[in-house]
């Protein structure tokens, strides 16, 4: 079994436990692997939610010395991070790209930039405006960040219209053009169990338009060892 997607205390929003608490919990539930993807620093700390610029070094030498130490289970190494084109053109994610020993990119699109000089992004709208559009903003970065060949896989995907109401043609449409970039990608689609817990997050209407071939993966999303344990009881049931 596979436990992807598994977030750590320097994000903030997540379990104050040292990382081999999660190695050890996933090896317990019969993981014969763990993939780490907590949320990616940007320069300058410009956004919340996420680790420090100044942690990023030592997230990683941390797990790679827990790879080390630990043959009963594979320990990986990947970030989660949106795409920004801002960033994008002053390298950061080729920079990422280069660090010894991280394995993934993750694309998790939770806010997108809406402007470049200055840098802005969508949750400084309005949330009347965001209601309305989120989804467009948020469907293509997703599909600019798949086209840019950083990634490897794409987070949540569906996500992208929690503030959304019934499916209508709009979101059929965005929700085919993510679906088409993945595919062409060859990156997989996340289907999220932490989503899953939400009707608001977990969409079937997006899940139905995905074909049979394309490339999928049972995301954990975890930020504490409870939500890794009670999603590996439904991870055995899918």
């Amino acid at each position: 079994m596979k436990i992807f997607h598994v977030h750590t205390y320097r994000c903030g929003h997540a379990e104050h436990v040292p990382d081999e608490a999660y190695i050890r919990k996933a090896a317990a539930l019969g993981a014969d692997e763990i993939w780490f993807t907590d949320h990616a620093p940007f320069p300058g700390d410009p956004f919340g939610a996420r680790m420090a610029y100044a942690e990023l070094e030592e997230y990683v030498t941390t797990l790679r010395r827990l790879q080390a130490q630990h043959t009963d289970i594979a320990v990986h190494i990947g970030l989660e991070t949106e795409y920004f084109p801002h960033f994008d053109a002053a390298g950061y994610y080729r920079e990422l790209r280069e660090i010894p020993g991280l394995e993934m990119l993750l694309l998790g699109q939770h806010m997108a930039q809406i402007s470049d000089d200055p840098p802005a992004y969508s949750f400084s709208l309005p949330r009347g405006v965001l209601d309305r559009e989120e989804f467009v903003l948020l469907g293509t970065a997703l599909v600019h960040g798949i086209e840019s060949g950083y990634f490897d896989a794409v987070a949540h995907p569906d996500r992208i219209f929690r503030r959304c109401g019934d499916w209508d043609a709009r979101m059929q449409s965005m929700a085919s053009a993510v679906i088409t970039a993945a595919v062409r990608a060859g990156l997989p689609l996340e289907r999220n169990l932490c989503s899953m817990e939400s009707d608001r997050l977990y969409r079937e209407a997006f899940w139905s338009l995905v074909p049979e071939t394309a490339a999928t993966v049972i995301g954990y999303d975890a930020h504490s060892l409870r939500e890794m344990e009670r999603r590996s009881i439904v991870h055995a049931l899918l």
